[in-house]
């Protein structure tokens, strides 16, 4: 018969190796920084949008009906936009200088073109002036009425400026600019053409002369000029679209 088994003495227990350690799950690594700076971005964009709300139209919510349903559209277009109205701010700044910025140089530019024709005229026996062509004459009024429309133009940025006082109301200014801007610049484009076309019959016939090398000078501040002022045009017609797109919703 076989013998009882022993439980082993207390000396034996406390003599026995430690129990292998146990591969325990490592704790997940902290989100990075990038990842916590957009959900910090989110939240800050979810209170700007939850407080516009609030303010535009008395809350989103509780049951107003339409009027809910309007400031939720507003809320959604300020979450388009990112971070609140910051960037649509800067962007009317930019817009803004940009044109105070083609207004003065469209005003500079016809100054100079038809100040330069209107001093085009040679003395002596053979002596030519702008006056007797009525290509140069044509040249001359148009640059002249450029300058003051762009003077005035520049004029009313400034006064805006410094009074916060609009000369010409809204929305008649915004059909007043885009009107002038365009029947203006196809205006010059058409005197600096018929000029143009002047100069060139003339050279091929005659030859280049201090009278030619002049209206040749006007002639080109003149196209510059229309540069300016189409591209003024084209921001007098972006202010146009968007009041009214802003008036339909």
């Amino acid at each position: 018969m076989s013998s009882p088994e022993r439980s082993p003495s207390p000396e034996a227990e406390s003599e026995a190796p430690p129990p292998a350690p146990q591969n325990t799950p490592e704790k997940p690594a902290s989100p990075e920084p990038a990842m916590m700076a957009l959900a910090i971005v989110d939240r800050l964009s979810q209170e700007d949008v939850a407080v516009d709300a609030k303010v535009v139209g008395g809350g989103v919510s509780g049951g107003e009906g339409d009027r809910g349903l309007g400031n939720g559209c507003c809320a959604a277009r300020k979450a388009e936009s990112g971070l609140g109205a910051v960037p649509g701010i800067l962007r009317r700044r930019a817009v803004t200088r940009a044109a105070f910025g083609l207004r003065v140089s469209a005003a500079l530019l016809s100054l100079v073109s038809f100040s330069v024709m209107a001093a085009d005229s040679t003395e002596g026996w053979a002596g030519d002036s702008f006056g007797r062509y009525s290509e140069y004459r044509y040249l001359v009024c148009v640059n002249a009425i450029a300058f003051a429309y762009s003077a005035f133009q520049a004029y009313t940025k400034v006064h805006y400026l410094i009074l916060k006082k609009l000369i010409i109301p809204r929305p008649i200014s915004y059909y007043f600019d885009l009107s002038m801007d365009q029947v203006l610049a196809y205006l010059l484009m058409s005197a600096s053409s018929a000029a143009a076309s002047r100069n060139d019959l003339w050279i091929s016939r005659f030859g280049a002369d201090e009278f030619m090398d002049m209206a040749n000078g006007s002639i080109a501040i003149s196209f510059l000029a229309f540069v300016a002022l189409a591209s003024s045009s084209l921001i007098s017609a972006r202010n146009l679209f968007t009041w009214n797109s802003n008036a339909t919703l």
